[in-house]
Order: C-alpha cells, then sequence, then structure tokens
C-alpha cells in the first residue's frame, strides 16, 4: 500500500524519511532512540518518518519486541512529524520471505532483496554477475506476487554483494546493478505499481550508483511508480537528507 501519493516533485519527494533505524537495531547507534529521531525529523522540518528496524530471516520475534518498545514512546510523543512503526524485512531466497505466513501489525513493510551478505540468506547456484541478477529478479517477481511488501528497500543494488564476494569472485561495483535493462526495470515496476508497491530512492546510493539512479528514477516516472525517498539513517544526523536532495536536483533529477 502506498503511503502517499506518487509524486516527482523534489520537495514533495524530500517531505519524508521512509528509512530509518533507531538502537533496535543491532547496527543503529546506541543513543538512537525513537526520540531522537523525531527530533531531528522536526529541526529538518520533515512531515513524515517511517522507523525501519531490521528484522532478518529468522527474527521475526523482534517484530513484538520493537512494537511493545516503541508503541508507547510514539503515543507519549507530542509532534507535528507523523511516525510510521514498520520494519526493514527480508526477501531472503525465492519464495522465502519474513512474514510469509504471519500478518504482524504494521504500518510500513520495507522488504529489502539484496542482503546476500547475511547469514541464512539464499544464494543463487550461479554465483556470476548475471545469475545474481536472475536471482534477485525471481524473488523480486515473487514478492510482488505475494503482495506482501509496501516498498522495496535499495532495490537492484549490490553493494552488499560486492562487499562479501569481491574477494572470492572479483566482484566490482556496478557489476550486477549494470546489468538490469531499461524494459527488465520497466516490466518489474509496472509489475509492482499493479499491486501498490513502491519503490524506494535510497540516498545513500546516489553518489555511488548515480548513471543507474538516473535511469531507476526516469523508468519509474515513465511508467507511473510511487517513490519512497529513505536515508537508511542509522543516527540522528543522518535523518536530515538535504543534502541528497540537492544532489539529486543536479545529477538524477
Amino acid at each position: 500500500m502506498y503511503l502517499h501519493e506518487p509524486t516527482y516533485d523534489p520537495d514533495e519527494l524530500f517531505s519524508a524519511n521512509y528509512h530509518i533505524h533507531t538502537n533496535l537495531s543491532r547496527c543503529g547507534r546506541r543513543d538512537m532512540t525513537l526520540y531522537a529521531a523525531v527530533k531531528a525529523a522536526q529541526a529538518a522540518g520533515l512531515k513524515e518518518i517511517a522507523i525501519t528496524d531490521h528484522i532478518h530471516p529468522f527474527e521475526t520475534p523482534k517484530l513484538a519486541r520493537n512494537r511493545r518498545v516503541l508503541l508507547p514512546q510514539r503515543e507519549e510523543m507530542e509532534t507535528n512529524v507523523k511516525i510510521f512503526l514498520g520494519a526493514e524485512l527480508s526477501a531472503h531466497g525465492e519464495k522465502k520471505y519474513t512474514l510469509q505466513y504471519a500478518n504482524f501489525p504494521l504500518e510500513y513493510r520495507l522488504y529489502a532483496h539484496n542482503h546476500y551478505h547475511m547469514r541464512g540468506w539464499e544464494q543463487p547456484e550461479d554465483r556470476s554477475p548475471s545469475g545474481y541478477k536472475e536471482h534477485c529478479k525471481r524473488v523480486l517477481y515473487n514478492m510482488i506476487a505475494s503482495g506482501k511488501p509496501d516498498c522495496f528497500a535499495h532495490p537492484f543494488i549490490d553493494r552488499y554483494i560486492v562487499r562479501e564476494f569481491e574477494e572470492d569472485y572479483g566482484f566490482t561495483t556496478g557489476c550486477i546493478t549494470n546489468l538490469w535493462t531499461d524494459n527488465e526495470l520497466g516490466d518489474l515496476m509496472t509489475a509492482a505499481k499493479e499491486k501498490q508497491i513502491a519503490w524506494e530512492l535510497n540516498t545513500t546510493v546516489f553518489r555511488t550508483y548515480t548513471d543507474f539512479m538516473r535511469r531507476y528514477f526516469h523508468i519509474g516516472k515513465e511508467v507511473g511508480v510511487c517513490f519512497n525517498v529513505g536515508s537508511d539513517a542509522h543516527s540522528a544526523d543522518k535523518v536530515d537528507h538535504s543534502f541528497y536532495k540537492d544532489f539529486f536536483i543536479h545529477n538524477i533529477l
């Protein structure tokens, strides 16, 4: 389900940050509480944020713990920032994903399909760049068919695969990402649009994957998809993504 109507106006896109981790994620800074995230969002003039702490494969019990912690904190807070309590979930293989059978009450389901560096993540039989791309494609189509995601986190980006396998397989940044054709991207985006599944503009990859992000954005705009901007913040100083807005306008838009 879309959190907002599709828009391609930078002012509207960057008025929200839909990818924020608190200290409930192992990678979140210790002082990154919900209060710290909201305070930073208010200072940045954001209208909406989504809390998306990691739920990796087989970590489903953490969802209930996170909700017990965050829900009362949100209820106690006085703020004009709209707060969605969600999670960054895992599509960790073909027809394998967090909440495959459960219907846990999350307000935002952000699914990562490319955390191949994580324990328990399914690896393709073909460990070549094209093998990983084809595996990603099958995972994405299966997730779209399931209707489970509200949005895909950092889609098509190969940095996690490269980080894990550059020494053993000689992978380099972009060796998988750049294999995606315009038609493949357009077909996936069209299929997701029919299910009201959004695609993330993850600001952490703007600089490294600028050419791809420009192509990805313009294909999505042509298809008419919904984009959600997220800074993948793990600390309060990363909640404000205004710097990336300028970069987006001058290098991607």
